[in-house]
């Protein structure tokens, strides 16, 4: 399983890129418009890649933002969503704004994603219920500090209590904080 690809920016499409390593490999890894945005050719880069195998294809999937990766990743848990509008969604809204939408059940902000209708839009609302952090009053520092905990298990409830508590304003500051103060 690839987790990072690190090289020399060779080629650079919209939605598409081409990364040369120092091992001489070329890989082609798709990208969101975001993180598209802040790149540049013959710069190194070094992306977070989720690898998506099937049995006619082989394909990365990079992002500059640890967030952006589990944005993606938890679309992917969304029935019909598949690797592409996925990563239309990740093209069209930040991860703070998909997050406020989801906690906000607002489907007009889904719905406004290229592939994504009134059904798409419920489902995504529906299916990922569980996973709307109470984003409302936080930073985008903060609302990514949430959703590393969520990651590592948290419950919602718990770490947005702790997180409206600290006072760091650095993500991983803000991450270390909770941490402490959570055990």
């Amino acid at each position: 399983m690839v987790v990072a690809i690190n090289g020399i920016l060779k080629s650079k499409e919209p939605t598409f890129v081409v990364i040369k390593c120092a091992s001489g490999l070329s890989y082609g890894v798709f990208v969101s418009l975001f993180c598209s945005s802040n790149l540049s050719l013959n710069d190194e880069v070094e992306l977070f890649i989720t690898q998506i195998i099937k049995e006619d294809s082989n394909k990365f999937f990079g992002f500059l933002d640890k967030q952006e990766q589990l944005m993606f990743e938890t679309l992917l848990k969304v029935n019909g969503i598949g690797s592409s509008t996925a990563m239309a969604l990740c093209s069209s809204m930040r991860v703070s704004d998909f997050y406020k939408a989801l906690a906000s059940a607002d489907e007009n902000a889904f719905k406004r994603v290229p592939g994504i209708g009134a059904k798409s839009a419920k489902r995504i609302i529906v299916e990922l219920s569980d996973k709307k952090p109470n984003i409302s009053n936080f930073t985008n520092e903060k609302a990514q500090a949430l959703q590393a905990l969520l990651s590592l298990g948290f419950k919602q409830e718990k770490a947005s209590e702790i997180l409206s508590a600290c006072v760091s304003q650095d993500v991983s500051e803000l991450v270390k904080e909770a941490l402490k103060k959570l055990s």
